[in-house]
């Protein structure tokens, strides 16, 4: 099936997913078309193979009359078939656009044609984010001689996740603080990077010389990727670089354990990050526009 190019998942990257097991038939809708073709698709995907917790692919095919109604009719017949399964929908689903190339006209009406079918469903948009990426074979920067590093036991990160929520740029930060203290927001972090790929023990505060807490570094990975994970600085500290020195020493984990790519993310809004990521060396690939219910 052909689909505007540059946007979403790649056929290999859908195998892949397949394969794992994060994507299942009875988390899948196809539409097919009067000649008997496939003129579009939706995805669900879940970590684990029992639960999916978003859609992932949906798309319709390349040059068709209505692409609006037919990704309208695949979400009503997934979230059926989803609602038999005992699962509540809609589930959360985040669009993929290309940051350059010939394909962003196209990409551009998709993205409006998506946009106002998932509203149809009850997705609306929360949030838009920049994906960047560090490939091998990119300088690695080095850690500055400002921090130390060092582990910590959960009760300290809790502590730490709390104090940095303060001020924080994150768009779903703000949001959480709107509905619950830090300290809950703080736990909830904790336990979300647990579930993560990335091991535990790559966790690590950053203090200066005096011993004085700076920031938190978190090295994360995906299901297919080594990740930036979490890095904060201090509300007392900001203003002073340190982003650069925790996010060298978390490339730098990454790389020195042969990481061939490292993902990030972030909102479009942290405009201070997005910089910091590009003097480490990491390019944006992609703008991802999240919708939730």
């Amino acid at each position: 099936m052909a689909t505007t190019p540059g946007v979403g998942m790649t056929p290999a990257q859908i195998e892949a997913e397949i394969s794992a097991g994060r994507l299942q038939p009875q988390w899948s809708q196809v539409a097919i078309g009067d000649d008997g073709s496939i003129i579009g698709r939706a995805l669900w995907w879940g970590r684990n193979e029992q639960t999916p917790i978003a859609l992932d692919v949906w798309d319709a095919v390349t040059g068709h009359d209505e692409p609006g109604t037919i990704l309208v009719a695949l979400l009503k017949s997934g979230h059926d078939a989803l609602t038999a399964q005992g699962l509540t929908v809609p589930l959360p689903h985040t669009l993929r656009v290309p940051v350059a190339g010939r394909a962003i006209a196209d990409a551009e009406h998709n993205v409006r044609t998506k946009i106002a079918a998932a509203a149809a469903a009850g997705l609306e948009q929360v949030n838009e984010r920049k994906q960047f990426q560090w490939d091998h074979g990119s300088p690695v920067p080095a850690p500055g001689p400002r921090l130390r590093f060092e582990q910590a036991n959960d009760d300290t990160f809790v502590t730490l996740f709390a104090r940095a929520a303060h001020g924080s740029l994150d768009i779903m930060t703000r949001r959480e603080l709107a509905t619950t203290d830090a300290a809950t927001l703080a736990r909830d972090e904790v336990d979300y990077y647990r579930s993560c790929p990335g091991d535990r023990s790559w966790w690590h505060v950053a203090y200066d010389h005096d011993g004085n807490t700076v920031g938190i570094a978190i090295p994360s990975a995906t299901p297919t990727n080594r990740n930036v994970g979490y890095l904060a600085v201090l509300p007392e500290h900001r203003g002073h670089g340190y982003v650069d020195d925790l996010l060298s020493f978390i490339t730098a984990f990454h790389a020195e354990a042969g990481a061939e790519r490292i993902t990030a993310t972030t909102d479009a809004v942290n405009t201070p990050m997005a910089a910091a990521f590009e003097r480490a060396g990491y390019r944006c690939t992609e703008t991802r526009i999240d919708l939730e219910p």
